[in-house]
């Protein structure tokens, strides 16, 4: 009977082990995107998407809007890294007040958008 009992909490103990293991393995859509205008009219878009295989699992688009136009759009077939991906887009001069949007997703789950304003 003292074995019947432990069954239980062993049984969570293995399932926590596992889920720690895995980590970013399973699938998961991108946690952030992160926009940095610069003076030369360039945007980059840097996304925070941790996985451990960036040639499995990886943002595999990024499409960036101007004033809620699409602007550009690129498509990839790996993350820059482990960590997620950046990329930098040369948009031309755009005038203060300029709304600027990122939309990145996942090869295999999700999407995740992240926005700034044209100082």
């Amino acid at each position: 009977m003292k074995v019947t009992k432990r069954l239980p909490a062993l049984a969570a103990l293995v399932f926590l082990f596992l889920a720690a293991i895995a980590g970013a393995a399973y699938p998961h859509p991108p946690k952030e995107v992160i926009l940095n205008w610069n003076p030369q009219g360039e945007l980059t878009v840097r996304v925070i998407h941790g996985v451990d295989d960036p040639g499995k699992h990886f943002i595999f688009k990024i499409t960036v809007y101007v004033d809620n136009k699409m602007a550009a759009t690129r498509e990839y077939k790996s993350q820059t890294d482990a960590d997620g991906l950046t990329d930098t887009f040369s948009l031309g001069a755009l005038p203060g007040g300029t709304n600027l949007k990122a939309e990145a997703s996942c090869i295999i789950m999700g999407t995740a958008t992240g926005s700034a304003i044209v100082p």
